[in-house]
C-alpha cells in the first residue's frame, strides 16, 4: 500500500527529532516535509541531538526546511501532497500555526499543550481513551497527546478508576532532563539551576489533563521536580479509593488485559506490572523487540509503561510508574495517535 505523506513542525528539538526517527521508515506514513526556523537548510544538515544515529534515509534526504512562519505554509504542504502534520512546536507558535493548518484541511497531531483543553480538540492517549478521538463535522482532525508526565500515572490510574471510586491522588515526580529539551542536557549551568526544582505549571497540567481524560473528580496533591537523568520520567503515586481492595486484587487488575490494536507503534502490553525494583537502566526501553536497540526500526521500543505496585493498605494503592518521556510521553504517543486515526479511516487520499 502507498504511505500517507506527512510533515513535521519543528526540526531541531528532541521531540521533533524523535518524530523524524519514528517516521523515517514508518510502514504507514512517509515524511515528505519539515517546517522550522532554519528555512532552506537541508534536513540532513540540521544538528542531530539524539543518542542514536540519524536514520540513513534521513541522512540522504533531500528535504529542505520550510519556513514555519510562512503564511502560505498550508499551501506549501499541500503542494507536497501532505495529508497529516505532526507538531513538535512550543505552545505559543502552536496556538497560531496548528489552527491555520487545520482550517486549511490538514489533520494535525500535536505534542504541544496549546489546545489540550480546547473542547473541540481531542485529548487522547490511544490505548486509554481511543473513543475520544473525533473531528467536528466536516473539519480536519485536530488531536493532542498529553503532557509527558501523565503517562506513568495515567495507565495504572485508568485501570483503578474503572473498578473503584478514586477520592484522592498524591503524586511526586522525578522528571528527566530531556523533558525540558536538548539545551538542558548540554548546558551545565542550566542543568544545575533546574535539578531538584519544582517545574512551574507542570502539576496543574497533570491534574487538568487527567481529569479531562478519565472524568475524575478527586482531591489532588501533585509535586514535580527535575532530576539529573537524561531520559525517563518516574512518578511515585498514592491512589486513595473507596471499598478498600487487597494487594492481590489490585495486582490482578494491573496485569494487562487490553485488546491490541493492529498499530505499528503499540507495544503489547502497553503497561507492564513488575515485581522487581523499577529502574531506568532496566525498564526505560520496555517494549523493545529488537537487539541491538534501534528506535527507527523498532517502533515499540520505549512504548511500554512500567509499573511497580509497592503496597495496598487501608484503601491506599501505592505504585511507582516509569515511561520514556520523549518516546511514549511525546513523539511515540503522537505517532501512535495518528496511527489510531489512520485505523479509524480519518485519512482519505
Amino acid at each position: 500500500m502507498s504511505r500517507v505523506p506527512v510533515a513535521i513542525l519543528g526540526a531541531s528539538g528532541l521531540v521533533s527529532q524523535r518524530m523524524q526517527q519514528r517516521l523515517a521508515t514508518h510502514p504507514w506514513f512517509e515524511l515528505v516535509a519539515v517546517a522550522g526556523q532554519s528555512q532552506g537548510t537541508n534536513l540532513a544538515d540540521i544538528e542531530w541531538h539524539l543518542d542514536e544515529l540519524r536514520p540513513e534515509v534521513l541522512d540522504s534526504s533531500e528535504i529542505k526546511i520550510l519556513d514555519i512562519n510562512d503564511g502560505n505554509l498550508a499551501e506549501e504542504l499541500k503542494n507536497r501532497s501532505v495529508i497529516a502534520v505532526f507538531s513538535a512546536l512550543p505552545s505559543e507558535p502552536a496556538l497560531r500555526i496548528e489552527a491555520n493548518l487545520v482550517n486549511a484541511g490538514l489533520h494535525v497531531f500535536s505534542n504541544a499543550s496549546a489546545y489540550r483543553m480546547h473542547p473541540e480538540v481531542s485529548l487522547v492517549v490511544a490505548d486509554v481513551n481511543p473513543e475520544a478521538l473525533h473531528a467536528p463535522s466536516g473539519q480536519a482532525l485536530h488531536a493532542c497527546a498529553t503532557n509527558c508526565t501523565l503517562i506513568p500515572i495515567l495507565h495504572p490510574l485508568s485501570v483503578l478508576s474503572q473498578h473503584y471510586t478514586v477520592t484522592k491522588v498524591v503524586a511526586r515526580s522525578e522528571q528527566a532532563l530531556s523533558g525540558a529539551g536538548w539545551k538542558l542536557l548540554h548546558n551545565r549551568e542550566l542543568k544545575l539551576q533546574a535539578i531538584d526544582q519544582e517545574i512551574p505549571g507542570e502539576a496543574e497540567k497533570i491534574v487538568e489533563e487527567i481529569e479531562r481524560i478519565l472524568d475524575l473528580n478527586a482531591e489532588w496533591d501533585v509535586q514535580t521536580k527535575r532530576v539529573d537523568e537524561r531520559d525517563g520520567h518516574i512518578v511515585h503515586v498514592e491512589v486513595h479509593v473507596e471499598n478498600a481492595p487487597t494487594y492481590d486484587m489490585v495486582a490482578s487488575l494491573l496485569q494487562s488485559k487490553e485488546q491490541p490494536h493492529a498499530l505499528p507503534s503499540q507495544s503489547i502490553p502497553g503497561m507492564e506490572s513488575i515485581q522487581s525494583e523499577l529502574r531506568r537502566e532496566d525498564h526505560l526501553w520496555n517494549g523493545q523487540s529488537m537487539t541491538p536497540l534501534d528506535p527507527s526500526m523498532d517502533l515499540k521500543a520505549g512504548m511500554t509503561t512500567t509499573v511497580q505496585l509497592t503496597s495496598v493498605e487501608n484503601g491506599v494503592v501505592s505504585f511507582t510508574g516509569l515511561s520514556h518521556n520523549t518516546i511514549r510521553g511525546a513523539a511515540g504517543g503522537v505517532v501512535l495517535l495518528a496511527e489510531l486515526a489512520y485505523m479509524k479511516n480519518y485519512f482519505e487520499q
